[in-house]
């Protein structure tokens, strides 16, 4: 091989391997927004939660991070499972409510609020109304997913 068609040979693969490391970019730094988005939502679950609900056992939370890379955003369900007692109606009610919202500008998409397995108190994502918990499920399923 000549000295020309060595040069022409090592710009091609130098060309070769910067489109590939342009292309990998994007995804490290999607890896590194999803991991920084865990920790932020961590960071959030710690401060409302310290306990991870209430002293009492009554109520239970979780929050499920999510980094959605088509908006960019990092986004957190908040889930909180509580049952209270009603002496008044001598039963033991059920409850769980549902808080979709951005963790970087602490702005709510969305919330689900539902007793027992009634119709929702509460149910909405970004001024859309919904009627069940399956509703939610499916108003909500694009944002924690890619």
């Amino acid at each position: 091989m000549s000295k020309p068609d060595r040069a022409k040979a090592l710009i091609a693969v130098t060309f070769t391997l910067l489109a590939c490391a342009t292309k990998a970019a994007p995804n490290a730094s999607a890896e590194e927004s999803s991991k920084q988005c865990r920790a932020l939502v961590a960071q959030l679950y710690q401060e409302a939660w310290p306990k991870g609900g209430t002293d009492d056992g009554g109520a239970q939370a979780k929050f499920e991070s999510h980094y959605n890379t088509k908006l960019n955003k990092c986004l957190y369900l908040e889930t909180v499972s509580e049952v209270i007692r009603s002496p008044a109606l001598n039963r033991i009610l059920p409850r769980e409510t549902q808080r979709l919202a951005d963790a970087n500008e602490k702005k709510d998409y969305g919330k689900y609020d539902s007793w027992s397995d009634g119709p929702p108190v509460r149910c909405w994502l970004n001024q859309k109304k919904c009627s069940s918990k399956q509703e939610w499920e499916r108003l909500i399923k694009p944002y924690m997913e890619d």
